[in-house]
């Protein structure tokens, strides 16, 4: 008998931690799906390696008048508020997200 119970108990924690483990999984794909999901626009990303990189600012926009997120006078917006980071140490790459994000309104793209 004592040994039925050792197993059950074995047994039951086994399904505890591969429980745990698949929800953790879980998490990180939704985590990973909310960061990369519907609503991002990857051409937002490209223009903020561009900008980091020192590319001018017509050619940003350029990217940027193909997204359909943005407007003229929002990437006009998102260009003044990101020159200011142009000095960081990136570059200006999470500026410029975060410039996007202001002019947005909410925060959908993060730095990855």
């Amino acid at each position: 008998m004592e040994g039925l119970l050792r197993n059950t108990g074995l047994i039951s924690i086994l399904l505890v931690v591969l429980y745990s483990i698949k929800k953790i999984y879980d998490v990180a794909d939704m985590r990973k799906a909310g960061m990369q999901g519907w609503y991002e626009n990857k051409e937002i990303y490209k223009a903020a390696r561009m900008f980091a990189q020192g590319a001018p600012d017509d050619e940003i926009k350029g990217i940027l008048s193909g997204s359909y997120e943005l407007d003229d006078r929002q990437i006009g917006q998102a260009m003044l508020l990101a020159l200011a980071s142009r000095q960081d140490r990136d570059g200006g790459y999470a500026g410029f997200l975060k410039a996007v994000n202001q002019v947005l309104g909410e925060d959908r793209y993060y730095v990855k």
